[in-house]
């Protein structure tokens, strides 16, 4: 299961599970149906019994429960491996954001990442088969920009679920590991952003999804708990 299905990583994660073969069905979930549907479309006519679309909204506790009850049940099998891709920014100075800016940022970031590992794990634990769960971070859980309270806060607290996650899954042979982009042209960056960061460079969002793809090929046995990708040129060691 991908969430954030429909946006730039989370489509490419889906292109890179199926065309690996890595996944016998894919789930891509996010609040919109239609741009679930658009991202599926682009995958291809071949994969329509592989790629399903289930809105979800992951900040909500009822709606990530009742995602896996609807899997469980037109599957008849559990999620074996989570994505937890789903994310948003606020930019802003930190005297002009309001509380909801920084709620809606970690719940989206952060709760919602919390609430379908439970839900994985708990099938995961019961079937007894092991599992793996692979979040989506950032640079900004090690060295943050500017003006970025909200999502920085969030990838440090999506970090520390992870190793949470990953002792917590230790015993059950579920797999929890993180993966932290560089720059990325992606839905989550203004026209004005991208313009400023050209300099830095940009990762295209298929080197994302082949880290995701090795990750996720791994036996559970063996498990990268973190992993750091980004451009070459853009300057994160020894910047700050």
């Amino acid at each position: 299961m991908i969430t954030g299905g429909s946006g730039t990583i989370g489509s490419a994660i889906a292109k890179s599970l199926v065309a690996g073969g890595v996944a016998r069905k894919v789930f891509l979930t996010g609040r919109s149906l239609a741009k679930l549907e658009q991202a599926s479309a682009r995958l291809g006519s071949t994969n329509k019994d592989v790629v399903h679309c289930l809105p979800c909204d992951v900040t909500n506790e009822r709606s990530v429960e009742d995602l896996f009850t609807a899997i469980d049940e037109q599957t008849g099998c559990h999620v074996d491996l989570l994505i937890n891709n789903a994310g948003i920014n606020c930019f802003g100075a930190t005297v002009d954001l309001s509380a909801h800016d920084f709620r809606r940022v970690m719940d989206t970031n952060v709760l919602g990442p919390f609430l379908c590992s439970r839900e994985a794990m708990k099938r995961m634990i019961a079937a007894g088969t092991g599992g793996r769960i692979i979040n989506i971070g950032s640079l900004s859980a090690s060295s943050p920009r500017p003006d970025s309270a909200p999502y920085t806060t969030s990838k440090f607290a999506l970090k520390g679920l992870t190793t949470s996650l990953a002792l917590d899954g230790r015993a059950h042979n579920i797999a929890v590991g993180i993966i932290h982009p560089g720059n990325v042209e992606s839905e989550l960056l203004t026209e004005e952003v991208i313009a400023e960061r050209q300099r830095e460079g940009f990762l295209p969002a298929t080197h994302i999804a082949e880290s995701v793809l090795h990750m996720a090929q791994l036996p559970y046995e063996s498990n990268i708990l973190e992993m750091t990708v980004a451009p070459t040129p853009q300057p994160y060691v020894g910047r700050g």
